[in-house]
Order: C-alpha cells, then structure tokens, then sequence
C-alpha cells in the first residue's frame, strides 16, 4: 500500500464543481431525446471503486481483483486512476486530476488525513486496501444482507434516438446525485518507466470521464439524453450512479447503479 499526502489541501474546495460538470447539468436538463441498450434493473448490488496507479509498485494484486469483479454481474466495478504518482517517472496513461479528487473527498468523508493506492470504496460507505479481497467481498455482502446495498432503482429505457434515465424514490434526507461515468471495458498497458517498469499490465473498466446528470432532494429523477452524444464521447460503456452527497458537500452512500454497455456499437 502507498500512502499519499495530506487531504486537507483538498478540502477547501469540495464546494466547487468542475465548469465541465454545471455544463453537463445545463445541458441534460435542457435536452428532450435521444437512444440506448435496456440494462437490466436490479441485477446490481454493489459499486466497487479501485483508485490506482499504473506507477504504483503495490496495485498490480489490486487491478487484478478489480478485473475479477469487472466480470462478474452483481458488480460495477471501476477503476480511477489517479495522479499523484507520475512523478515517480511514468505518467499514469489513464490518470486525470478530477479521479485524484474524487478520492481525496472520499478521504475527507472518511475522516482519513491522507490517501493510498490501492483503494478500494464499496458502495461509497467504507474502504479497505484494494489488494484485499476478501474484506471487499466482506463489504459487499455486509452492505447487501444489512439494506445497505443498491436500493434505489436506476432504470435505462430507450425509444428511436433517445434514451431516459429513470430513479426510484431517492433518500428523503440531504441531496442526490446522478452521476454519468463514462469507461472502457480492458485495456493492456506496457510500463516502460518507473516503479512497475517492464511489466504489461490489463486494466479493467477504466474511468475516462465523469459528468454529473442530476440532482434531487427526495423523490425520483428522471432524465432523457440523446444515444448520440453518449456515443460521440467515444468510450465502450457507462455507468448511471445515484449517490447521496453528505451536508458538507462531501460524497456520500451510493444508493443505485446501472450499467449501459457497447455504446460503440451500432
């Protein structure tokens, strides 16, 4: 395990939301169509986030667990790569800043000092080192067994070129979030520099962007975009993720998920 600095730089700027993000809320607001596969409601019980570094020496074990459960179907699992590590002499191919940030909120939800790879967050509630996997599987059914899962059902319909975005009744206390989270399903990567240099390495269900569709407080969301610009983002799947945002603007539980897949299809 790798352990970063301090979290408390972050955190005076947890409020602010990247201009990328109000324009992707302006815009789904104001959109009436567009088109998409049907995922299956309520096959999900469980969000696994791993944050990781292709120049961290202890992720290799992790991005493999990560892959076991990319394959399962009770599971989104993704894959944040983070930034903090390029200097170590390789730049992290996957990493963005906005992924490192989402991490330090989740430290801050946490009332953790500082961050580490890997890490793995289930359901946005808890988080153990990402190489532990069988204290994941512990969380997901602890979650699951105790209503602590996915409870609130995201449901994707499609008609023509559109396709909507529907919730379950969102938790009546505080706010919640609709979050879009684009990624590729694999992707091999040779390491030619630092820490893991030599080695090729498969990532699974690799984060490439995130844009926030919605919010509410209470009651259910419902959402239409156009099936081309999901497809124009050039990316092989999405996932929907509904997510309690805590009184501090902090990220919170994660309530319901689902899965939109070959968006590169025809």
């Amino acid at each position: 395990m790798a352990i970063a600095s301090d979290v408390r730089k972050y955190l005076k700027n947890w409020m602010r939301l990247p201009k990328s993000l109000l324009a992707a809320t302006i815009f789904a607001s104001s959109l009436g169509v567009f088109s998409v596969p049907s995922a299956e409601a309520g096959q999900l019980k469980a969000v696994v986030e791993m944050f990781t570094s292709q120049g961290c020496s202890s992720c290799p074990p992790a991005d493999k667990i990560l892959g076991k459960y990319a394959d399962r179907k009770d599971v989104l699992a993704l894959s944040w790569h983070v930034d903090y590590w390029n200097y170590l002499g390789w730049n992290d191919t996957f990493s963005k800043a906005e992924f490192t940030e989402r991490q330090y909120r989740y430290a801050a939800s946490f009332r953790r000092r500082g961050v580490y790879t890997p890490q793995a967050v289930v359901n946005g509630r808890d988080h153990v080192v990402g190489s532990h996997g069988g204290k994941i599987e512990n969380l997901i059914n602890t979650y699951d067994n105790g209503g602590k899962g996915l409870t609130v059902p995201v449901n994707v319909t499609h008609s023509g070129n559109e396709v909507r975005v529907t919730s379950g009744d969102a938790p009546t206390h505080g706010e919640t979030t609709l979050w879009i989270v684009y990624f590729d399903k694999k992707r091999p990567v040779k390491i030619l520099r630092g820490e893991n240099r030599g080695e090729t390495i498969e990532y699974h269900n690799i984060v490439r962007s995130v844009s926030l569709l919605g919010m509410a407080k209470g009651g259910k969301l419902d959402v239409t975009l156009p099936m081309k610009e999901l497809k124009r983002q050039g990316h092989e799947s999405c996932a929907l993720i509904l997510q309690r945002t805590l009184g501090n603007g902090l990220p919170g539980p994660i309530v319901g998920a689902t899965v939109i897949d070959d968006l590169l299809g025809s």
